[in-house]
């Protein structure tokens, strides 16, 4: 016998008296609740790099639910972090970032002109509140808005509100949604000024006639 060889040997353990078998719990699949918005939103990035605009825009992502929205927000760079000549646009979708879209051809934009993205202290904050008030449609004027972009360059930043109807006949809706804008900022002394898109695309020179300015 070598030293320290068992007695008895053998190829099973001891079993236990008196073994009851062990029960294990079904595995509970874990539910997930997300919380859908009123409306599918979409994501699309703009970078100056080509004179055809089509080439320069590109869908990024679509999202419907609160955790879907900050999955992408969260992973994605700051306006004050993104190079000049990009944009972000945020659009319900079905609705491209452009005059010709028919859903805007008829609309404006509230437009809001702050320092270089860089050097602003209030750009990232503006541009996550502005996004968090029309996804979660706090505006009675809600159906109105189409969508907003951040425009970043070298001279300023702008943040801008687009909606579907420029008329004068809508003055009352068009101005609701402005002073939202600034209550939403909390920015009731920035300057903010309604274009629409007719007197956009036919501006003469680098200004546009303000249909209104809060």
């Amino acid at each position: 016998m070598v030293e320290g060889e068992p007695v008895n040997q053998s190829d099973e353990l001891p079993k236990v008296e008196n073994e009851q078998p062990i029960e294990t719990e079904p595995a509970v699949a874990e539910l997930v609740v997300k919380h859908p918005l009123e409306n599918k939103w979409t994501l699309w990035f703009f970078e100056n790099k080509s004179k055809i605009w089509e080439e320069n825009i590109h869908e990024v992502a679509s999202f419907d639910t609160v955790e879907d929205f900050w999955c992408l927000f969260n992973h994605i760079k700051r306006p004050s972090q993104l190079s000049n000549q990009c944009d972000y646009n945020y659009f319900k979708n079905g609705i491209k970032p452009m005059w010709e879209d028919e859903k805007n051809s008829a609309g404006g934009r509230w437009l809001l002109q702050l320092p270089p993205a860089k050097n602003s202290q209030h750009v990232d904050e503006y541009w996550k509140n502005i996004i968090l008030s029309i996804i979660g449609e706090i505006y009675d004027q809600s159906s109105e808005i189409n969508g907003a972009i951040v425009n970043v360059r070298t001279k300023g930043t702008k943040i801008a509100v687009w909606t579907n109807n420029a008329s004068k006949d809508n003055g009352s809706n068009i101005m609701a949604i402005g002073r939202k804008i600034k209550e939403v900022l909390g920015a009731q002394n920035e300057k903010m000024v309604y274009e629409s898109h007719a007197d956009t695309a036919n501006k003469q020179g680098s200004f546009t006639k303000h249909a209104f300015m809060i």
